[in-house]
Parts: C-alpha cells; structure tokens; sequence
C-alpha cells in the first residue's frame, strides 16, 4: 500500500487537556476567536466571531493565518479539526490540503472531532460533480494520513465514473487504495474501463493495481480477460496468461473461462486452453462447456458442436451437470447458422423434455433457422408458439419474421404484419405512399397456415407485446418496395418522422432502387443528401451507386464516382473494382483499355485478386482487332487455353499495362521476357494498336522498335522456349501483319549480384546475349498507312 494508513470510524484518540491547548498568540488581535467546537455543531454553525458579510478573500486570509498559528510544533488536534471544517466550509480546500501537507501526522487522529460532520462529504461530493476528481482524492487522501475514514465520504462509483470519462485510470486506482475493500473497486475499475472500449486505460489500471496488491489477485486477472474481450484484443489477454504461468501463479476456473471466451473466435487455442485447465486438475463447469459450443458456433464446426452436446447430455444422464437453457440456445444457433432447422428443432424437444423453458434467444434462433431455410410458415409458426408460451418476443423477432417474408418476396405479408404490430395509432401517419404495390383494402385479410393456426393472432400481438421499429426493420421494408422509388421514399420520410435516422444500409438500399428502375440521377441525389445530412457515403453506398451507373451503361459516370470516392479516402471493395472490370463486354478504344488496366492495378496493389481470365479475354479481343481477317488465327492462339493464362497473378495483364499506361505516345522496346508465345503475341499486338491509334491522333513513328525475348550466353544456343517465342512473334509480323523484322543480337553485361565467382573470391563479369528482332519503321509506315 502506500504512506499512509487507513482506519476506520472506530479508532478513537481522547480528546486533548485543555490545560495544555495552545492559545492563539495574543500579538495579533485581528484573529477572531473560535467558538467552543463540538461534533453537534461541527455542520450548522459557523465560528462566531468571524463576519458573514466579510469579502471572500478576507476569509481565505483569516483561515491561512490561524492555520499558520495552530499547526505549530505542537499541534491541538481540536483546533486542527476546526481549521479543516473552516477551510472546507470556504470551499478553500486547495489551502486546506497545503497547510495538513505542513503538519506531519505524528499519530494526530482526527476522526473523534470530525465525527457526525457531513460537511466534508458535501464539499467532496462536490467537488466530484464539478469535475474537480483529482482535487477530492487528493483531499481525501491527506485526511487519511490523519485517521480520518473516508469511507461514505463519496460514494465509489461517482468517482470512478469521472475517472473513466476523463481515462485517468490512475487517479481512480489512488482513490481505491484509500478504502478497505480496494481489491472490488480495481475490478470495477478495470471493468468500467473495459465496457468503455478503452482497454489501453484498463491495462494501466491493471498495473496500478498490482503495485497495491500483496498477493495475486484472481478477480482482477478476470476483469482485465474480460475487458480485453470487450475490446476484442484476444492477444493482450494470451500475453496475460503467460504472464500468470512465468510467475508460477495457478489460474482458477473463473479466469480460465474468461481466457476461453475472449478467444473464443480462435476454436483451436480455447481447446488448448481447455486441455491445460484439465491437466492442472481444474474441473470444467457448466459455463465452460457453453464457452466451448460458443467457439464451435463462431468456427463453424457442427460436427465437434455435436460431439460437445452428446457427450453433456451424458453428463447429465449421471447427474455430473445440469445443462441451462444457455446451453441449449448455443446448440440451437449453431444449427441455425447452418440451416439445419430440422437438428434446431430436435434441440428444442430435448428443452422441453428436460423441463427447461425457452427463453427469448432460443425462440429467435428457432425463428432463424427457418427463415434462414426459407421456411416462411414454419418460422411464422414457431413466433406463434412463442408468443402462446408467454415469452416476450424483442424487435429482432419481428425483424425475422419481416425479413422472412421480403426474402420469401411476400411482401404484401411483410407490409401487413408491420402495419398491425406498430398499432393504429402510427397507421394514419403514413400517408396515401403505400397503395403501390400493397393493397391496403387487403390488410384485414387473414393467412391460414398449413397446420391450421391463424395469422390473426400474430397480426394483434402488439396489443399485448410492445414493438418499437427500428432502423434496421424500416432497412428489411425497403427492400420489399422493389423498383418503386417512391414508396422508398416514403418509408424513410416515416423513419425521420418516428425519431429514426437511416443509416449507410438505408441510404445504400434507396440507391439500389434507382438502379432498379433506371434512375442514374436518382442515385446522384441520394449521394449528395447523405451528404447534406451529415452522413458520409461509405464503400457500400458508393459501390451501389457505381453498379447503377454500369447496369445503365453510363461507364463514364461510374468512373467519376470511383475517383470520387478515392479522393474522399474512401477505399473500394473487390465488389467496388470487379464492377468496374465487368462494366464493359468489349473495347472499343485504347483510352478504354488504359482506364480498365488503370483499375486492374489499383485492385492488386489493394490486395484483391480479380478475375485474371475475364479481363484477358477481353484484351485478347481487342489486341487481336489489329488483324483484320483473322478467325482462323484465333483458335491458335486464344486464351481459351487456361493452362497457360490462368495464373495466381497474369503477367501477361501486368506486361501490357506497363506498356499501354506509359506517358510516352511512341514505345521504342517491347519486353516481353519470361512470356508464353500465346502471352508474346498479345503483348506485341497490344503496343501495335495503341501505335496505330496514336498514330491517327496526330503522334508519329520517330524509330524502328525493338522487341525484347530474352537473354541467353555467349556461344551457347538460346533456349527453346525462346526459340518458340522468336518464331510465333516473326510469324505474326511477317505472316499477318506484312511487317519487315530483322534479329538483333547484343551483348550486355549481367548485374554484378548474378555473377559467377572465382576461386580467389572475385567475381567475374560475364556477357550475355539479349535476343531480339527489330521491327523497321519503314514498314510501320507502310503498315499504318494500308487499308
């Protein structure tokens, strides 16, 4: 602990002989004498001879200088409580704590003279309220050295709270530390924090809160766990637990589920957290086990889920457990998740079998999983069993149920349901925006399901359970208005009108309708009002609005909304750039070409791979249009052959956009080393086009061009694979396209970290040949120029 001692109320110091009290010094006249002190008259009464109607200051003054009188060497413990009274009632406690931070302790007790006096927890309690945390602990702390309990002074959560609000874990653990049950309060500390999301705060409090401790604390290494996963920072909470195993500390069961669960998204560490817990002799509970079916239903893994559930259903059978309705609602979601409603439902006899009573999560994921199923009535039929059983359905139960239907696109049905369970009294607020496409004469309308039981006692639960809509009901309704734009609307002006602001989703789904229904500007105006109400579009938004521009063959609008949103720090998705590669089903121009590859490469640099063979075939289209009869040249040569194009990342497509998207109109060296004949050829196809387009704009052939295939050493025979490559390239010049090509041959030095190395540890430079042909520009000329 720190320098200082507490102790309670019970501690009582006789009070001093007035025979030995120290009177105030009579060489200063101007100080007032005090009234007889007492614990009665401690709160009411202000020392007599002092002026009510005295200035501010000239109080401050008088209480410094009787301070300075009574905290001389030898120090009357009365007086001294009648000096800290005055200080506090002046709301001078800053004077109050400098003149006690004077007068060494000595075993000076104040407790029996400030007993029954609550004007010290009026000032700390205002303290706090006023903001002044640090100010009240520090006061509280210097009384403290006087044994003076502080305990009901302030009430702990207040200050804790400020604490947390301010992140000065610190100051809160120093306000812990005055109090007797200091180990509860660091756990509240560390949990307040956690819940705040500020687990860089808890992790100072944590540390805090060892210093004071004498021994290991097992609650406080569970609040830290657990704040940890609040915060979803699953690796601080490892380096904890091999912090408890370096210092040879054991962690009970409690702190081990709580490992468990904040990892509970990685299966394969909380089995291993599992396997050790049992090998130090640690019985797992019934929390454990559902922390376990938690990882299976996060990961996926049915199977293990299944294995979990028998082997505690055989636990039970022998009366080691009792499994909870938390156990079987695990269970239940992790066939839900699945769409295994069948195995959902048998979870549900077993509940039942077993006495246990459904509670609101079970019921939703039985809900779930139909509806995840596709299974309208039955999902519809599970809400009524629900609702029959006495258990209150929340919002995301409606939501299901609403949901089921627009995906079962019964949305007339969704529509009806919505209307009965907000009550009549939000029905006329809608206005005459839903007659399309709903047909509000047919709302009385009662559906019969297959079982036999009615629709009509769902359509007036909102009688007996309340229904607030929310902002993702309103999200699930507009997707059932279709392609009407203005039922669209009209729901969201209801959502502002109930106190509801439609977030990125709602805005997103509005911008899908306009696509829906052709309307490109429509969509430009949901931009620009996102934008007006404070909301900023997001990727999602952005790409929705891009995919409207693509459907209604606007490319060049989809262009402006991509760089838009680049300008904006906004980074695009892989749906983002896979819409804009599949914008177009031909090429037209070069300039449509670069913008594609352009986009191409933003996608791999962002880390997506798109579809390399997509955007070669329509490369491989548009290189191939500088021949002009060439159909049956195609099937030799197409990217149909996937063996050879498909790769993890075509170089072909990184060959030609290194090409293609150069500044310079004129290309003098075509490289296309380390391709393939088939990839060789579009390459060169590729740069002969943008020549040829360059060239119509007005740019000319200054030089002959030189083609690049590969390298190979001196007095050796080049490699076959360049030999194949030579040839298809000549054949194509030569054969298809009328060109003049001459080899060339040069040597050049290899890169010094390529060399060989002597005996003597040098290296040796060693020339290679580069493989080339050249391309005349006497025939380019010729070539641009033929018809």
């Amino acid at each position: 602990m720190r320098d200082f001692v507490i102790l309670g109320s019970s501690v009582v110091t006789p009070p001093p002989n007035p025979q030995h009290r120290h009177p105030i010094k009579p060489h200063k006249p101007s100080l007032p004498k005090l009234a007889p002190f007492s614990s009665s008259s401690a709160v009411s009464c202000a020392p007599l001879s002092l002026s009510h109607h005295a200035p501010s200051s000239n109080l401050v003054h008088q209480f410094e200088t009787l301070a300075e009188d009574a905290f001389d060497s030898a120090v009357d413990a009365e007086l001294l409580a009648k000096v800290v009274l005055l200080g506090v009632r002046e709301k001078n406690v800053r004077t109050v704590i400098d003149a006690l931070n004077k007068v060494q302790a000595r075993g000076i007790s104040l407790s029996p003279h400030l007993h029954g006096s609550d004007a010290i927890a009026k000032e700390c309690c205002r303290l706090v309220t006023c903001g002044h945390v640090e100010e009240a602990v520090e006061l509280m702390e210097v009384l403290s050295r006087f044994q003076l309990s502080i305990r009901g002074l302030v009430h702990p959560s207040d200050i804790i709270k400020q604490c947390v609000l301010s992140r000065n874990p610190i100051l809160a653990v120093r306000y812990a530390c005055l109090l007797p049950h200091a180990h509860i309060l660091f756990c509240n500390i560390i949990s307040e924090f956690g819940k705040r999301r500020d687990l860089v705060s808890a992790l100072k409090a944590y540390e805090a809160s060892k210093k004071n401790l004498d021994t290991p604390n097992m609650y406080i290494y569970r609040a830290i766990i657990d704040a940890c996963g609040l915060c979803g920072d699953y690796r601080k909470s490892r380096y904890i637990y091999e912090d408890l195993l370096n210092q040879k500390i054991t962690p009970n069961i409690y702190v081990f589920n709580s490992l468990m669960n904040a990892n509970a998204r990685d299966l394969s560490y909380t089995l291993n957290l599992y396997q050790n817990m049992q090998n130090l002799g640690l019985k797992p509970d019934m929390t454990s086990y559902n922390i376990l079916l938690k990882a299976c239903c996060v990961a996926g893994r049915v199977d293990l889920a299944q294995d979990i559930y028998r082997d505690l259903k055989h636990l039970e059978s022998e009366g080691q457990i009792k499994l909870d309705v938390f156990t079987y609602s695990t269970i239940i979601k992790v066939f839900a998740d699945v769409k295994l409603w069948q195995m959902a439902l048998k979870i549900k006899e077993d509940m039942l079998s077993a006495g246990v009573s459904l509670n609101t999560v079970a019921w939703s994921s039985l809900i779930n999983a139909c509806a995840h199923a596709g299974l309208v009535e039955q999902a519809i039929q599970l809400f009524e069993e629900m609702l029959l059983a006495g258990c209150e359905p929340n919002t995301q139960c409606f939501n299901i149920i609403l949901n089921a239907c627009v995906e079962a696109c019964q949305y007339d049905r969704a529509f009806r349901f919505f209307h009965s369970w907000k009550g009549k009294k939000m029905l006329g607020s809608f206005g005459g925006g839903y007659n399309s496409n709903i047909g509000q004469g047919r709302m009385h309308n009662v559906t019969t399901m297959p079982n036999g039981i009615s629709n009509s006692h769902i359509l007036s639960c909102a009688e007996r359970f309340p229904f607030t809509p929310t902002t993702t009901t309103y999200n699930i309704l507009l997707k059932a208005c279709g392609t009407d734009y203005y039922h669209a609307k009209a729901l969201i002006q209801e959502m502002k009108a109930v106190g509801l602001s439609p977030n990125q989703i709602s805005w997103s789904i509005l911008i899908d309708i306009c696509g829906a229904s052709a309307n490109v500007e429509g969509a430009f105006e949901i931009l620009k009002t996102m934008g007006d109400a404070g909301i900023k579009p997001d990727v999602i938004a952005y790409t929705t609005a891009i995919k409207v521009c693509v459907e209604s063959k606007n490319f060049m609008h989809a262009l402006t909304l991509y760089e838009e949103m680049k300008s904006y720090e906004i980074h695009p998705n892989w749906v983002t750039y896979n819409t804009l590669l599949k914008a177009r089903s031909k090429y037209g121009s070069l300039h449509e070409v670069q913008q594609c590859l352009a986009i191409y490469q933003d996608m791999r640099k962002a880390g997506y791979k798109p579809n390399d063979y997509y955007l070669e075939e329509l490369i491989e289209e548009w290189c191939e249009g500088v021949i002009q009869d060439n159909t049956e040249k195609q099937g030799e040569f197409s990217s149909c052959n996937k063996s050879e194009l498909e790769r993890p990342q075509s170089l072909l497509l990184e060959k030609i956009a290194a090409h293609l998207l150069k500044r310079v109109a004129y290309i003098l060296a075509i490289d296309v080393q380390g391709l393939t004949k088939v990839e060789a050829r579009l390459v060169v196809l590729a740069v002969l086009r943008m020549i040829k387009e360059n060239y119509g704009v007005g740019h000319p052939v200054n030089d002959d061009i030189l083609i690049i295939i590969g390298a190979t050493k001196v007095d050796a025979s080049p490699a076959k694979h360049i030999l194949e490559v030579q040839e298809s390239i000549m054949k194509l010049l030569r054969n298809e396209l009328g060109l003049e090509v001459l080899p060339a041959r040069t040597r050049v030095a290899l890169r010094e970290n390529a060399l060989p190395t002597t005996k003597m540890g040098f290296q040796t430079r060693r020339p290679a040949v580069l493989v080339r042909l050249k391309v005349t520009k006497k025939s380019l000329y010729s070539w641009l120029h033929r018809k």
